[in-house]
């Protein structure tokens, strides 16, 4: 999970931007020989990086030379009806696939996350948020991409999935604003349960742990923390959400083991955060 360095600013508050809510994002076209049998998964995957939705014409512009360059030396598996075609249905079409990783905590705390992933749906656009240890959705960071390629030219279909992410990325910015100037007891009681749960839990697990984080990380991007920076949050992140995920307990052996594991890590949780704090600043807006 690779946050961008910020860019474009929004609203009074600082780091409030597009690039904060939006991690890891690539555009991606799906290419087949059509002289080769398929295989589980496409043949050709031509990817390039984007941090800022703004960036994704320039990002289509460089894998469409890649593609060029790639149809010299092979035809595709074309039909007239579908397009491109691909072991993955869902990659027929343009074959055109673009994908990131969002955290959505500000529309979660003031209640508007659930029909904006409906909405989402509705796009025909997918999501997979991070399920683990009784943890759903755990730091609401959701990997989000379109679920079709069909149906449009890739410029439409480009112009399509670019609305959508800026406006998600707008939305969750519109929210965390909305936090402080209308509901301030929100997200200030969000910020300081998941501070005292981290500074004083006996029992902890590591997605739980990631769970807790997501406020906080919100609240370092606002300038609202002091005692730990946005970089060490986002590292803890990432290596706790993408560690395998291991089978519930199964006996009362196992149990043990995993509470033995659960306690130490508390400890070490609670000593980290022990000297994390609100910001004056923070305690005289969300007061």
């Amino acid at each position: 999970m690779r946050f961008a360095r910020r860019r474009r600013a929004y609203g009074e508050y600082p780091n409030l931007s597009r690039t904060d809510v939006i991690s890891d994002g690539s555009l991606m076209l799906c290419r087949n020989p059509a002289k080769k049998a398929f295989g589980d998964n496409d043949a050709f995957l031509i990817s390039s990086d984007w941090d800022d939705p703004d960036e994704l014409p320039e990002a289509f512009a460089q894998v469409e030379a890649e593609e060029r360059s790639l149809a010299t030396k092979h035809a595709f598996a074309w039909n007239p009806d579908f397009g491109y075609l691909s072991p993955n249905p869902s990659h027929c079409g343009t074959g055109l696939v673009v994908q990131a990783t969002m955290h959505l905590e500000g529309l979660h705390i003031i209640g508007d996350l659930p029909p904006v992933l409906s909405a989402l749906t509705a796009l025909r656009f997918r999501y997979s948020g991070y399920t683990a240890e009784g943890v759903t959705n755990a730091a609401y960071i959701f990997r989000i991409w379109n679920g079709s390629t069909i149906g449009l030219s890739e410029q439409d279909l480009l112009a399509r999935i670019q609305r959508v992410f800026t406006d998600l990325a707008d939305q969750e910015t519109a929210a965390r604003k909305v936090l402080v100037e209308e509901h301030p007891l929100l997200l200030a009681d969000a910020i300081e349960r998941a501070l005292a749960t981290l500074r004083h839990a006996r029992l902890l697990s590591p997605t739980e742990y990631a769970d807790m984080l997501s406020p906080i990380r919100l609240a370092t991007i606002m300038g609202f923390i002091e005692g730990i920076t946005r970089e060490r949050i986002d590292k803890s992140l990432r290596r706790h959400l993408e560690r395998p995920v291991s089978d519930p307990p199964s006996s009362p052996e196992e149990e043990r083991i995993r509470d033995n594991r659960d306690a130490r890590f508390a400890e070490k949780v609670n000593a980290e955060f022990a000297n994390v704090r609100l910001t004056d600043r923070a305690k005289e807006l969300l007061s």
